[in-house]
């Protein structure tokens, strides 16, 4: 509190002892509270204090007028001092009341809350005389105030744990959805996100127009570098083709390790232009998986071949453009590897003639 006579607004107009003051007495005696006015002086010197004070705290109103045997403030518990004084002291600066909540230290019984609402009364030079307000018990409303707010405390921490344990599910669902499509050694989308990414393209094709380009490609050479340098050679072999299969993806191409060394290549584009791509894309496929695997005997010389369908052009369906991919990826295995076999150039209506194979350097 300040003692410097900085001036706040009035609470009110100082009374006499009149009717008027006897009928607040009168009223104020029946509540669990209580009225007092001290003088701004060092001591908060108490001129005033109802006979709630009592009731309250088990001191008698004399204890307290002139500070007979004790001060106000030695009423008030040590730990709410601080706050009651910055409360008031702030309201003074503004010119308005103060309201705020501290403890009582009673005579006997632990400490109770109070609710002080009081302000200033200044003299006619503008200069603060006395500090005059009203003390209720509010220690029930307290218990149900702590109640409340250990409620919404509780409320609110069990809201964060939901909303943590519900991004943990969220979190553990894509890593399901995730394993559950992709291929735990490469990464790469796996058989089952292939062939529903199949259907979809194909059934978007149907309905725009465009075509779609399925490559079916299956490394050479792959099971000699397994039985020369073991399996982890051959898990590294696939991280390394599956890195450069997805370095020749474009934002709408989807590539997939169909199982052991056999992946697939899935795109659409417009009609005219899609036999093209396909071939373009093959050859790109050749040359990024030419690659030397050095071994104590001398380097494998690893390499793939290409099977190349088209749909509508082709195959009718999924299972078709699957089938004829497949096929052609074969008859080039059989045909002497590191090559792309497209049905295009297969020779038209002549059942013992074989598709025409491509073969690159």
């Amino acid at each position: 509190m300040k003692h410097d006579g900085v001036s706040v607004s009035t609470v009110g107009p100082v009374v006499n002892h009149d009717e008027r003051l006897d009928a607040l007495l009168s009223i104020t005696g029946r509540m669990d509270g209580y009225l007092y006015r001290c003088r701004n002086d060092a001591s908060y010197t108490m001129l005033y204090i109802s006979d709630g004070i009592f009731t309250v705290s088990g001191y008698r109103p004399s204890d307290f007028i002139h500070n007979a045997v004790r001060d106000y403030v030695s009423a008030i518990h040590p730990d709410d001092l601080p706050s009651v004084y910055a409360a008031v002291d702030a309201a003074l600066e503004a010119r308005r009341n103060w309201n705020v909540d501290y403890r009582i230290v009673p005579r006997a019984g632990e400490p109770l809350w109070v609710r002080e609402i009081g302000g200033g009364v200044w003299d006619k030079a503008g200069e603060l005389e006395f500090l005059e307000g009203f003390v209720v018990d509010i220690s029930d409303r307290k218990v149900v105030e702590d109640l409340n707010a250990q409620l919404v405390l509780d409320l609110k921490i069990a809201n964060e744990e939901l909303s943590a344990q519900k991004r943990e599910i969220e979190v553990a669902k894509q890593q399901s959805d995730h394993s559950a499509n992709h291929d735990a050694l490469t990464d790469l989308p796996n058989r089952r996100a292939f062939h529903n990414e199949l259907r979809s393209v194909v059934a978007r094709c149907g309905a725009t127009g465009e075509a779609a380009g399925l490559l079916f490609i299956d490394l050479d050479r792959f099971k000699e570098v397994n039985d020369t340098l073991g399996h982890e050679a051959g898990d590294a072999l696939l991280q390394r083709v599956s890195s450069q299969l997805r370095s020749i993806l474009r934002s709408a191409d989807f590539v997939a390790r169909l199982g052991g060394d056999e992946f697939a290549f899935l795109f659409s584009a417009d009609t005219e232009l899609a036999r093209q791509k396909a071939v373009r894309v093959a050859e790109r496929i050749l040359e990024r998986l030419r690659i030397k695997v050095p071994t104590p005997n001398g380097a494998i010389q690893i390499g793939c071949t290409v099977g190349v369908a088209m749909y509508p052009a082709e195959a009718a369906d999924c299972d078709a453009l699957i089938a004829l991919a497949d096929r052609l990826m074969y008859i080039g295995k059989k045909s002497g590897r590191n090559r792309l076999v497209t049905a295009s150039e297969m020779a038209p209506q002549q059942p013992s003639s074989r598709p025409r194979l491509r073969k690159t350097a």
